[in-house]
């Protein structure tokens, strides 16, 4: 009896070394992590097209003569008012010229007349006069006032000619094109000069028509340019067509770009990304460290098999992984937000993931 119980103890203290040396030799799988801090993620369309000056008007001539001068040339900056091209005035400067003496010449019969009118008045209160003479005065002094509108009149239609011999900026602005050379003719409702705002651009862009109901106004978009390289312009949507094309299946939408720097120009093309959906201080991971898995259930009713797939990650927990079910929201790129299954803090393994299994011993050989 007492044999039996050493040799017992003997067994269990064998069973209880190799046991040990057993546990001792589990292989320790080398792993990298990140660990979790709070992040953004965004969401974006992306659409080529091009500038162009946000706000620019082509000025009209309103007479048919010849450029006589160009005042400020193509690159000059204008302020609102400013004369940018003259036309020949040389016709309408004579014209105003006889105006303006007409004038002169009906205020000083007006004058006259009006001094008479201002006697004859009294003498007729006076009863010095006839009324014969009192209605024919009254009549020469509604002449002359006539004669007088209608030299003021003229004079205002030639000045009004004058001024449109003056091609002028409609706003402050920059001279984008001048259509004419000295001495070419301008015919009246053809465009002269062409002015443009540089300090403010817009993009048109023509976005496919199911993100529609995505789309608002305020929305940002950042603008990257070939020209520009290495550079990030962001701007804002101002106004979305409420119609679609039904050709293209597309909608338009306008943006601007401020340019207090003067880098962007008309006609610069590039790529621009509308920003659809922004999550700040979210968990944002690299898309791979996020695996999955398919089951497939029968109902039990209509024996009708379905796959079910979920998510699950690895996390390293007093030095072993432990897999964790994961729900993913909105991903951009190679980042995902996890927005169930991972907390700030988490040792998320992102490089040895697809090597291990839940409850295998780890060693983190790089933590980012």
């Amino acid at each position: 009896m007492q044999k039996t119980i050493i040799w017992f103890m003997l067994l269990a203290f064998l069973f209880a070394c190799q046991k040990k040396t057993e546990q001792s030799a589990e292989r320790a799988v080398p792993v990298s992590v990140l660990v979790i801090k709070p992040d953004s993620i965004r969401t974006f369309i992306e659409i080529t097209g091009s500038l162009q000056a946000s706000n620019d008007a082509l000025v009209y001539s309103r007479l048919s003569e010849e450029v006589k001068e160009i005042v400020k040339p193509v690159g000059s900056k204008v302020r609102k008012g400013a004369v940018i091209v003259r036309l020949d005035d040389s016709m309408v400067l004579q014209a105003k010229k006889q105006a303006e003496a007409a004038l002169a010449s009906a205020r000083a019969r007006y004058q006259k007349v009006k001094q008479d009118f201002e006697r004859y008045q009294r003498l007729y209160k006076q009863q010095a006069i006839s009324q014969q003479q009192w209605q024919q005065m009254q009549a020469a002094m509604q002449e002359a006032e006539a004669a007088l509108r209608q030299m003021e009149a003229n004079l205002a239609q030639v000045s009004e000619q004058f001024e449109h011999s003056l091609i002028k900026a409609p706003f402050d602005g920059l001279v984008g094109s001048v259509y004419f050379d000295v001495g070419q003719m301008a015919a009246a409702g053809q465009p002269v000069v062409k002015i443009i705002n540089p300090d403010l651009m817009k993009a048109k862009l023509y976005i496919p028509d199911s993100y529609y109901h995505r789309l608002k106004v305020g929305q940002k978009v950042y603008a990257h340019f070939p020209a520009q390289a290495g550079k990030e312009f962001t701007g804002q949507v101002i106004r979305i067509d409420r119609a679609i094309d039904p050709t293209s299946r597309t909608v338009a939408v306008e943006a601007i770009f401020p340019n207090e720097h003067g880098l962007l120009t008309s006609g610069l093309y590039g790529l621009f990304k509308i920003e659809l959906q922004v999550r700040r201080r979210t968990v944002v991971v690299p898309d791979n460290a996020i695996l999955s898995q398919t089951s497939v259930r029968v109902d039990p009713q209509t024996g009708k098999p379905t796959a079910h797939r979920k998510y699950y990650a690895f996390v390293v927990k007093q030095g072993r992984a432990a897999q964790t079910e994961v729900r993913t929201n909105l991903s951009a790129g190679d980042r995902i937000e996890v927005v169930q299954g991972l907390s700030f803090g988490d040792s998320l393994i992102v490089v040895g993931q697809r090597m291990i299994k839940d409850g295998q011993k780890t060693k983190v050989v790089e933590a980012y």
